[in-house]
């Protein structure tokens, strides 16, 4: 661990102790904030991929099933499926549940609703994404069940532990389209699994998101887990303040 890092994660966990000691909000304000989060997580994910709806025409899309004229139907449906799919990890955070293999596919299906015919399934192709050639079709299934076994170590931080699984997640890149929303919603199920807030990696956290997984892609022939460590440390802190100051 990096002396940035070690300095970061003591400090975030300096806040969440903070916050654990704070007097709960209120339910109305609780349900404002996670609406508002819920919105703003879905509205970013999907921005990051290139979806042309603004926050507010996903908030219409959502609250009032509306079709925004002029955008793409694909779009309208990417944000819907985002919302159950993140609704989905929501409760796999909320219960604890294991990320294994059948909640990610699980997560994938639910999120990809207008790929029904493979969404939900590893693809069967190889593929290269911005310059990378992920994990061979053919290793995909034992890669993905290395990742689901592995356990974080004791000497290790929590955070730490999302920030590599997440990576390792999209360096296999098992689907053939979606892996980034889904490793996105498995960060925060994982989170709020080991007491730490949801995060949103929004559009501005954009290039430094991709420069950190391209980072661990070890095209420079050494693969950095730091990088996305500290920005995730960096995203739980910004979640923490935000929840620190309602």
């Amino acid at each position: 661990m990096s002396d940035e890092l070690d300095v970061l994660l003591r400090r975030v966990d300096k806040k969440k102790a903070e916050l654990g000691l704070k007097v709960p909000l209120a339910p109305d304000a609780e349900e404002a904030y996670r609406e508002r989060f819920l919105f703003e997580n879905i509205y970013h994910s999907n921005a990051i991929e290139g979806n042309s709806l603004t926050l507010e025409e996903v908030k219409r899309v959502l609250e009032n099933d509306e079709v925004v004229a002029g955008k793409p139907l694909s779009d309208h449906l990417s944000v819907v499926g985002y919302r159950d799919a993140t609704l989905l990890a929501q409760r796999y955070g909320n219960d604890g549940v294991r990320i294994t293999e059948h909640e990610i596919k699980k997560l994938h299906y639910q999120m990809l609703i207008d790929q029904q015919q493979t969404s939900g399934e590893y693809r069967n192709y190889n593929l290269m994404i911005r310059g990378h050639r992920p994990t061979s079709y053919e290793k995909v299934p034992y890669k993905m069940l290395q990742l689901v076994e592995s356990k974080p170590k004791e000497d290790h931080h929590p955070i730490e532990y999302v920030a590599f699984f997440h990576l390792r997640l999209e360096k296999i890149h098992p689907f053939g389209d979606g892996n980034g929303r889904v490793g996105r919603l498995i960060v925060n199920a994982q989170l709020e699994q080991f007491g730490y807030p949801a995060v949103i990696i929004t559009v501005e956290d954009k290039q430094r998101y991709y420069e950190a997984l391209e980072a661990y892609d070890g095209l420079t022939g050494n693969p950095q887990v730091v990088p996305f460590q500290l920005l995730l440390a960096e995203l739980v802190e910004r979640q923490l303040d935000e929840l620190l100051a309602l």
